[in-house]
This record gives C-alpha cells, sequence and structure tokens, in this order.
C-alpha cells in the first residue's frame, strides 16, 4: 500500500508541475530587447478549449480559396473557378510543440482540427497537442507589417517560443510554384538565427520552403484609454463596511444685544479611495480618463491601480438665533465602502492617433463619507442655561441636497417658534435610476476656503471669514444689517 501512495504522490506532483509550467501567455518584442512584454490582449487557446460556437477570435493569418459548396480538387483553383464561384475559408494562426522541444507556428485549416507546421526540414500535423492564437474580446489591435532580411523586426511583434510569427504571400508569379497557390499566404515562423533571418513555413503541398521576405504579426498597445459613458447600477449596490461617525461636535451662540445669524463652518478630513477594477483585455497602469453618463467628468485615475488619498471638506450651518441663546450642534456620517457594478464604452488610444473603441462592464469599489447629517440639541439662554420655551415638536432631518458640501439651516423668529431644516450629503433613494447621473461628484481641487460655493443653492462662502482648521468649526456673524437703522438714526441726530 505504501508504494501505491508513492506513486499516486508522483502522479499528483507532476500534475501539479505541468499545470504551473503551462504557460499560454502571449509574448511581444518590447523596447528593453531581450526582455518581452506580456499581450494582455493575445493569448494561446488549447484547441480542445475551443469551440466554434462561442464568440472566441481567433488570428486570421490568410485565406484559401476553393470552390463555393465544394471541395478542393486536384486542379488549379483558375480551372475550378470556370466551373464554380470561388470561396475563401480563413486559415488559422497556431502553434505546435515540434520535436518535443520548441513552439513553432502554423496553420490550421478552417474546415480541419489540424495544425501543420515545420522546423529543419521536418513537416508535421497534430491534431490534438496544439493551440491557437486568440484575439481576446477582439481588443488587440494587431496588423502583418511588412519585413525583410536588411529590416529588424518591429515593436510588439509576436514571439511563439524564440522566433516570431510570419507569413509569407504567395504570388501568381512565385516561381516556387508552377501553379498558383490556393493559399493566400503561407504561416510559419521567423528564424533570426539563419542567415540575417529567413521565414520557414510549410506550403498546401506539406513541403518545407523559406523566404527572406514578408510579413510579421505585430501588436499595437494603446498608451492610454477613456471610459466613457459610464452608468451605475445602484440598485445592484452593496456595502462592504459602514461606520458611524462624529465629524464634529461645537456651540453655535449669539452674545450680542439683537438677533443675528450666526454660521459655524466645520472642516474635516477623512481617507478616500477609488478603484474601478481590473479585467483580461485591459492593460495595467495606463492613465484614464473617466466621463459618466450625462457627461460629468471624474479625475483621471490609473487603470488597475487603487486610487487613496485624504480629503478635506466643509460643513456650513446657519442658524438664526435671539440674542443671549445658543444651541449644540453635531456633525455625523456614515464612512462606507462600497461596491457598484456599471457598464461603459472603453476607448483605447494608441500613439499615431487611431482609437478603438469596446463595451465593458465591472465593478467599482469606493471609501468615502456618506450620510453626512448635523443634528441640532435644543436652544437654551446663555445666562441660566434653561431652554428657549418652545410649543414646536422635536427637531427631525429629511434629505434634501446632493452636494458634496452641505449647507444645514435652523431659523428661529421667536423663542416659541423654531423652524428646522437638515441637509444630508449624497442621500437618496438608492433603487432610483436617478441616482446614476447625480450621485457621484467629482472632489473640487483648490483648498477649503475656496472651495465653498456661492449662495445660488449652495454652501454659504466664507472666504477671508474666518481661518478653518481639520476638525474645527469656525463662526462669523451676519446680523451687521440690524445696525443699519440705528446707526442712520444717530447721524441724523448729529447732524
Amino acid at each position: 500500500m505504501l508504494w501505491q501512495k508513492n506513486y499516486l504522490a508522483l502522479g499528483l506532483l507532476g500534475v501539479l508541475l505541468l499545470s504551473a509550467t503551462a504557460d499560454n501567455s502571449v509574448h511581444i518584442l518590447s523596447k528593453y530587447g531581450l526582455q518581452p512584454l506580456t499581450s494582455t490582449t493575445l493569448k494561446w487557446l488549447p484547441v480542445g478549449h475551443y469551440n466554434p460556437s462561442e464568440s472566441k477570435e481567433i488570428v486570421i493569418g490568410g485565406f484559401e480559396m476553393v470552390p463555393d459548396g465544394g471541395e478542393v480538387a486536384d486542379e488549379p483553383y483558375f480551372n475550378q473557378a470556370e466551373k464554380s464561384e470561388l470561396k475563401m475559408r480563413p486559415l488559422y494562426v497556431c502553434r505546435a510543440m515540434h520535436s518535443s522541444s520548441v513552439w513553432v507556428a502554423g496553420t490550421q485549416k478552417s474546415k480541419e482540427k489540424r495544425c501543420t507546421v515545420t522546423l529543419h526540414g521536418s513537416v508535421q500535423s497534430y491534431s490534438s497537442k496544439y493551440e491557437l492564437l486568440e484575439n481576446i474580446d477582439g481588443a488587440a489591435r494587431i496588423a502583418w507589417v511588412r519585413w525583410t532580411k536588411f529590416s529588424q523586426p518591429m515593436l510588439g511583434a509576436v514571439y511563439v517560443d524564440k522566433m516570431l510569427v510570419a507569413r509569407y504571400k504567395t504570388d501568381s508569379d512565385d516561381k516556387k510554384n508552377t501553379t498558383k497557390s490556393r493559399y493566400t499566404h503561407y504561416i510559419g515562423t521567423l528564424n533570426s538565427n539563419n542567415n540575417f533571418g529567413s521565414i520557414i513555413y510549410a506550403n498546401e503541398n506539406n513541403e518545407e520552403e523559406s523566404a527572406k521576405s514578408g510579413e510579421l504579426l505585430v501588436e499595437t498597445e494603446p498608451i492610454r484609454y477613456e471610459l466613457t459613458a459610464v452608468k451605475l447600477n445602484w440598485p445592484k449596490k452593496r456595502n462592504i463596511k459602514r461606520e458611524p461617525r462624529v465629524l464634529a461636535e461645537t456651540t453655535i451662540t449669539n452674545t450680542m444685544e439683537y438677533a443675528a445669524n450666526e454660521a459655524e463652518a466645520c472642516t474635516y478630513s477623512y481617507k478616500y479611495s477609488i478603484y474601478w477594477g481590473r479585467r483580461h483585455a485591459i492593460l495595467n497602469g495606463l492613465d484614464t480618463s473617466i466621463t459618466l453618463l450625462n457627461g460629468t467628468s471624474l479625475p483621471n485615475v490609473t487603470w488597475g491601480m487603487r486610487s487613496k488619498e485624504i480629503r478635506e471638506d466643509a460643513y456650513n450651518v446657519l442658524v438664526f438665533l435671539e440674542p443671549g441663546t445658543g444651541v449644540n450642534v453635531t456633525l455625523r456620517a456614515n464612512y462606507t465602502e462600497m461596491e457598484v457594478p456599471y457598464v461603459a464604452t472603453l476607448v483605447s488610444h494608441y500613439e499615431d492617433g487611431a482609437t478603438t473603441s469596446r463595451p465593458i462592464s465591472g465593478t467599482r469599489q469606493e471609501e468615502t463619507m456618506f450620510d453626512i447629517v448635523v443634528e441640532f440639541g435644543p436652544i437654551y439662554f446663555l445666562n441660566n442655561y434653561s431652554l428657549v420655551p418652545t410649543t414646536m415638536p422635536p427637531p427631525t432631518t429629511e434629505p434634501t441636497t446632493t452636494t458634496t458640501t452641505i449647507t444645514s439651516t435652523m431659523t428661529t423668529k421667536l423663542p416659541q417658534e423654531v423652524n428646522w431644516t437638515t441637509h444630508r450629503h449624497r442621500q437618496k433613494n438608492d433603487d432610483s435610476d436617478e441616482n446614476d447621473e447625480n450621485l457621484i461628484i467629482p472632489p473640487k481641487k483648490s483648498d477649503i476656503s475656496t472651495s465653498m460655493q456661492s449662495d445660488d443653492g449652495g454652501p454659504l462662502s466664507l472666504k477671508n471669514k474666518v481661518e478653518m482648521h481639520s476638525g474645527t468649526c469656525g463662526v462669523f456673524k451676519s446680523g451687521l444689517l440690524t445696525l443699519v437703522p440705528m446707526l442712520l438714526l444717530i447721524l441724523h441726530r448729529i447732524t
């Protein structure tokens, strides 16, 4: 029994080693010379995993011309054209482990599951253990680029083992063939170790040939991305973490002899994080601009990287108090980490000015301060701390606004009559489709003192009115207008 366990262990180890060493990555020529890059949009797909009914895009290296509705005959195709119209069938790029030692690129016909390759005069066709070159989601920008033995391969040329994927175009005046080939191209490999390099391929008769010129398969990678028409699926939002926090506590008082508006500016700081996720066929580390479906532009991100920063913001409270009264104020919020699915259009920009676009979906992760709300205590007299008499019910808070910096207003006309109005931060019904347009607000890049908006529906401006610090509150008076009639009366009596 012990030897059976040992054999079983060795078998499992062998399977693990094979799975660990199996590499379906596609490497491309980089500017660093001997160090190739791994493509994010191409991969080698085992033929056993390929299903023609699936929407997988296999790289085409040429076409075979056959009579429409018939099989290929022994006669040259230009004689067949007199009998029936020609049809072009794709020739796919494949690779096979040749002579159990090296990967070699070759051809698979569309109607056959067989990869034909050649190297060192040995032409072989593999029926099962070979791989097809897949363009993942059609995201790769690839082209066949002209090459001669006097030119260097272009950056982005696709490797197959230590050689490059290449093809040779057949011509009607090809002196190597007495009749024109049914193939538009022969797919093979560029062996740079053979007299300045030569393309080795197998022709349609399964014979090895070589050429000193041809074309190389080259992938061009984008230099930046643009994520446009982003639509967030807020009904599918998931809260990962939700922590109640107290942002500030302060007391607003009116020590003057007349009623006045008292404004409190409370500043606070918090950790903000945003992450748009990673996806296959998208290159990580590229600068990415983001635009919502309603046209709102968000700050650029580095794709595939989590962006973190310490943000500072301000919450303004305006309250009308009678002389000799005060009120306690507490600023609360929920520090929330959440995930929201989204759909968008990804536009890839290339160095030559070309662009490609395709739809994508993903999940947006965000850590931020949510549901900011101000809580007021009862109004009291400053001389004896007794409560101001009132017949109004206890104050309640209701969501009314969706701006980043929020204004909360309490208006007191008489000690017995108090009108409470409280605004929350980004508080809406999460099941509403309107959230897709308005719940994300781009952060302001200015400092706190200049980030406060004007009075047109936004927070009151406190610029040059109060010095503010993180986690503190500042107060300024807005009751000077009540002194104007008194000053005019005094001036009239003097004159």
